[in-house]
């Protein structure tokens, strides 16, 4: 369990994120939708503490973060890890094979031997769909095969929680739909995972739970069904914005 307690966030004055109190459950998928400037992208990156809260408290299971404090790196470190970020940009070594990439995290952060990190390398790049690929350069995949790879190497590292930065924003539809199929399958076996996407009917599909955040604050939190069929003009407007 990840419950987020009172986070603010201002950037030169300006009010982010504003006393967010959430908890986010074990082995579902959480969607976060709303309008550009929200705050959607800045939450996910205060879960993970690439940006530090300026108040508030985090809590993972029974270890408790309060701000503000300036964490030592160390501490820094041990939280992260309980976190996999992926980005819209895809941020894969150019000079490093699929699987090379793949298996980076495994045997430079958590030291794990070369043989046993390739081995489960190549067994998430089967997950994903791209067993073929594994010997491959990031050069030359698409869009979609490099998300996917991306994908691959955040599972690597075992995180609790998946966290994703529209995952898809920087894709045409056809290879996003390559993109969501993952996700999907990862949904469908329990992983943990944290969206902010602006794909509604993804969201439909794939969510267990709907946030709406608007203006920093929590506008809706609750079932992804009722989120769809809210009588709420707001909602309503956002869907068919969207939608179109």
């Amino acid at each position: 369990m990840l419950t987020l307690k009172n986070l603010t966030k201002t950037f030169t004055d300006e009010p982010v994120l504003k006393n967010i109190s959430l908890s986010f459950e074990d082995g579902k998928t959480t969607a976060i939708l709303g309008p550009s400037g929200s705050g959607k992208s800045t939450l996910l990156r205060l879960i993970n503490l690439l940006e530090q809260p300026d108040q508030g408290e985090i809590q993972l299971e029974d270890k408790i973060i309060a701000f503000p404090q300036k964490l030592p790196f160390k501490e820094l470190r041990q939280h992260r890890a309980n976190f996999s970020m992926v980005f819209q940009a895809f941020n894969l070594f150019p000079h490093l094979t699929v699987v090379e990439n793949v298996m980076e995290g495994p045997t430079q952060v958590k030291k794990v031997p070369a043989a046993v990190a390739k081995q489960q390398a190549r067994q998430l790049l089967q997950l994903v769909g791209l067993s073929e690929k594994s010997d491959s350069y990031p050069k030359s995949l698409s869009g979609g095969q490099q998300q996917r790879v991306a994908i691959a190497r955040a599972l690597a590292m075992e995180p609790k929680f998946i966290l994703y930065d529209e995952p898809t924003s920087a894709l045409d539809p056809e290879l996003a739909q390559e993109v969501l199929n993952v996700i999907q399958n990862l949904a469908d076996q329990g992983n943990s995972q944290i969206i902010v996407t602006h794909h509604v009917d993804f969201a439909r599909k794939i969510a267990d739970r709907i946030l709406f955040i608007e203006n920093g604050t929590v506008f809706y939190d609750g079932d992804t069904e009722h989120f769809f069929i809210s009588d709420i003009p707001r909602i309503q407007q956002f869907i068919q914005r969207v939608s179109q």
